[in-house]
């Protein structure tokens, strides 16, 4: 049984809403998720390590990465760009596996709105793990850090 299973191995699901704003323009933020040199460094949480193998950042593209402890990389993501309205939205399928076995699935939304100190960032993240509440913990909890980080990666 996975460390993140629960006691019945049934599937929970949520639907985790978030949201930040980010003190610089639009552009800049669509920016860092559209370059992916520049996503692989605040879209995970300070000291893991994310490698994309495929990133076709266009609707119907696809996107491999793995992330994980740098060196061990033991998490692997795997999903599609739904679809991209440039400095608009951003929709997206994960499924995240670790050792072959599928831990989640989820359909994640980006938005991003213009304000008059930058960008308005909202994420919705409609999940279902196969391995119980942790990995909505998770999911949840990775999501809150990397919207903190992209907002000090576009200020450093």
């Amino acid at each position: 049984m996975s460390e993140f299973a629960d006691d019945q191995g049934a599937p929970v699901t949520a639907t985790i809403s978030l949201g930040a704003d980010i003190a610089h323009p639009v552009s800049a933020v669509w920016t860092a998720f559209a370059d992916t040199d520049q996503r692989v460094q605040w879209g995970v949480p300070e000291g893991e390590e994310m490698v994309c193998d495929i990133d076709e950042f266009r609707p119907g593209g696809s996107i491999r990465a793995r992330c994980g402890a740098p060196g061990a990389l033991e998490f692997a993501s795997t999903g599609q760009y739904c679809a991209l309205m440039p400095e608009r939205h951003i929709v997206t399928t994960e499924t995240l596996t670790k050792a072959d076995e599928i831990l989640s699935t989820a359909i994640i939304t980006w938005t991003l709105t213009a304000t008059s100190t930058g960008t308005r960032v909202e994420l919705v993240d409609q999940v279902v793990s196969f391995v119980g509440q942790g990995m909505i913990d998770g999911h949840r909890n990775g999501h809150d850090i990397c919207l903190r980080q992209l907002g000090a990666f576009l200020s450093s």
